[in-house]
């Protein structure tokens, strides 16, 4: 699996910063172009496509690498809108540069600059040094087991990412099985009757009210993507062996009765992937066995009967209507998880109810 780090920029030349600057403006604006022209006529990474863009001060190489990048945000950004069920607006492309070892060659430095970035410019067969320091996190995944440094970078104004390739690891069988729901007001709820993360209804809410494409809506995005993070890492994984999640897919698509464009457009602040991507890679830093059920009826299956009817649960509420069990509706889905997460594993144990 690979793990990005960020490293500052503090430590350049004002020579080198503008150097970066310069070719920062041109990788966007040929970025942006081939986004524009893609947008309106079909491409691909070949010749015909590459000579669209005639006059820049990018190295044929450097505009191969825009055409990769902007074939990849057009594809993102179709499938998103066709995700969300809403009509596809033409990207600007104000971020990072993706490089790859082409372009960027990492080695060690000297004394406190331990890091040196070899970075090709503007002018052919030039090439600029960026010293930098290794971060915590940095240090973290690099002195794991059989680490890696990935020849490349993400390049921006003020830093630049690196990634450090490490081997997943085998799960250690020790700790309890916990099963997980993932919910839209709670984040998670598990089957001990745990939840995290219930302020995010608020969060979501902030979204929903933020003009698209302002500032506002992008930090209310950041809270959102740091909250989700912090709500993650507050699970128990040092005390987890296995955890069982729903395998979801499409939860924002469809036409059934229950997912009309109102429920699709509801959902879009959710980002339910994000979550799951954040508890595989926490899953996977804690030698956490991650068991994925099938996700069928988890919110209408009485934990305690076994009755499925979809009036079993009302919001947050959950009363059987064939033995009268009632409870909370999220913990009762994450003990019907934990009961497919055991039978996958072929125990013969029950969960606690």
């Amino acid at each position: 699996m690979r793990r990005a780090v960020k490293l500052s920029l503090d430590f350049l030349t004002q020579a080198k910063r503008r150097q970066i600057g310069a070719l920062l403006e041109a990788y966007r604006a040929a970025v942006n172009f081939y986004i524009k022209s893609l947008w309106n006529e079909r491409g691909k990474l070949d010749k015909a496509t590459l000579t669209r863009l005639q006059h820049t001060r990018l190295s044929e190489r450097y505009k191969s690498q825009a055409l990769k990048q902007a074939i990849e945000i057009v594809i993102a950004t179709k499938k998103s809108a066709k995700e969300l069920g809403v009509p596809a607006g033409c990207p600007v492309f104000t971020g990072s540069a993706v490089l790859d070892a082409k372009f960027v060659t990492v080695e060690e430095g000297q004394g406190s600059f331990d890091l040196a970035i070899r970075l090709s410019t503007l002018k052919k067969g030039r090439r600029i040094t960026i010293l930098t320091k290794k971060t915590a996190p940095f240090l973290k995944w690099f002195t794991m087991p059989a680490a890696q440094l990935v020849q490349g970078c993400a390049l921006c104004e003020d830093g630049l990412i690196l990634w450090i390739e490490i081997l997943d690891s085998e799960p250690e069988a020790i700790g309890e099985v916990v099963g997980v729901d993932i919910g839209v007001n709670k984040v998670l709820s598990d089957s001990n009757g745990k939840h995290y993360g219930r302020e995010f209804k608020l969060i979501r809410d902030k979204i929903k009210r933020r003009k698209p494409g302002s500032k506002g809506k992008r930090r209310a995005c950041e809270e959102r993507r740091h909250y989700l993070d912090a709500t993650v890492n507050s699970l128990p994984f040092d005390r987890i062996a296995v955890l069982g999640i729903e395998e979801l897919h499409d939860m924002k698509r469809g036409t059934k009765k229950d997912r009309d464009k109102k429920f699709r457009k509801a959902m879009a602040p959710w980002t339910y992937r994000h979550v799951i991507n954040r508890i595989e890679q926490k899953a996977q830093e804690n030698r956490v066995l991650l068991v994925r059920v099938n996700p069928a009826n988890t919110s209408r299956t009485c934990p305690n009967c076994g009755a499925v009817h979809k009036d079993n649960r009302n919001g947050e509420k959950f009363l059987c209507l064939t033995c009268g069990r009632a409870g909370d509706a999220d913990t009762f889905g994450a003990q019907i998880i934990l009961a497919r997460t055991l039978a996958i594993l072929g125990s013969i144990a029950s969960p606690r109810l």
